[in-house]
């Protein structure tokens, strides 16, 4: 019997040489590619320091990845990306989109026909949106993806932007899943920070906090009311406080929205990924409900293959969570996020 576990949230250690092979012409020729700077770095944090060994192993691939499911007992894996967590900042359109196409047929190539188990979150050039909606339906109708990876920083609007927005159109069109995904931390407010654990701990979930406040503020979900975001890699402990915040700015202030605001994140169109060690994970799902959490294990980035069972052994061994609940957040959230 398969298991009922799904992991919502896993990463590629994408190999650049093998990678440039997928680059369309002129861009695949080795005297036209440099192939160590084919996108920004993440940002002026992301420097040298002591990892745990094991981490963002750069080794990992469909092998290794295929060994992290048996040994953890996963379903499946929804495969996001590690080198273009920095793709947000991208400033060449023209680059935008051949990467995410290069990108996409890499992913599809290497894991999508190597195995079932594994399913990815297309790349898509937020930079040129008519693009973008044109690379999302190959991506999901062509090559079998769930839906598509949005950096939660970097690009020039925000992501409640108007411009965006015949892509999320395409993406309820489609049925498939959206995932702002953390990663990038410049223009934060921390930028005068020296040493990366704050910046790390503060630059996953803020930029989440203000994608959902614009989500709901600007009416995405309004327009789209069956469109499916996820918010990964931030943790849950951001949702009590915007909630607070926009429910006081509903009441008081000058926030205009169709539905309470609680109902946005009750809806079925907010989904976000957690851990097991969350303390807030318990409140959050008391205060809207089990049904947006979904387990992520961030692997291979934060931990080593030596830890897979860590994760699962702490959502399944915790007290504040009933069973029902955790079937739920250790699978079923996710299959019906991505309609896998």
């Amino acid at each position: 019997m398969m298991s009922r576990y799904v992991d919502a949230d896993g990463h590629i250690m994408e190999n650049t040489n093998d990678f440039i092979g997928y680059l369309e012409e002129p861009w695949r020729s080795a005297d036209t590619v440099t192939e160590r700077r084919l996108l920004p770095t993440l940002d002026e944090f992301h420097t040298p320091r002591i990892r745990k060994k094991g981490t963002f192993d750069a080794k990992v691939g469909p092998d290794q990845w295929l060994q992290y499911l048996d040994k953890t007992g996963l379903e499946s894996t929804v495969l996001y990306t590690t080198a273009a967590l920095a793709y947000g900042h991208v400033v060449n359109p023209e680059w935008a989109v051949v990467y995410a196409r290069a990108w996409n047929n890499y992913v599809h190539e290497t894991y999508l026909k190597k195995s079932p188990r594994f399913k990815a979150m297309a790349l898509i050039p937020m930079q040129d949106p008519p693009s973008a909606v044109v690379e999302l339906r190959r991506a999901v109708k062509e090559l079998g993806m769930v839906g598509a990876y949005i950096p939660s920083n970097g690009l020039k609007k925000h992501l409640s932007a108007k411009e965006f927005w015949p892509i999320y159109e395409e993406a309820q069109k489609l049925d498939c899943a959206v995932g702002i995904h953390g990663g990038s931390y410049s223009d934060l407010g921390v930028n005068s920070f020296t040493k990366f654990p704050g910046t790390r701990a503060l630059g996953m979930p803020f930029p989440l906090a203000i994608a959902m406040t614009g989500m709901i503020q600007d009416g995405v979900w309004d327009a789209f009311p069956k469109l499916r975001v996820g918010f990964m890699e931030g943790g849950t402990g951001w949702i009590a406080m915007i909630l607070d915040r926009l429910e006081r700015e509903h009441e008081y202030g000058e926030l205009r929205c169709q539905r309470p605001v609680r109902d946005y994140f009750t809806s079925g169109n907010f989904y976000v990924g957690c851990e097991g060690n969350e303390t807030a994970l318990s409140y959050v799902v008391n205060l809207i409900g089990p049904e947006p959490c979904m387990f992520a294990s961030d692997f291979p980035h934060e931990i080593p293959m030596e830890e897979a069972r860590h994760e699962i052994d702490e959502i399944e061994e915790r007290k504040d969570i009933s069973e029902e609940h955790k079937k739920l957040i250790l699978g079923e959230n996710a299959k019906r996020f991505y309609k896998i």
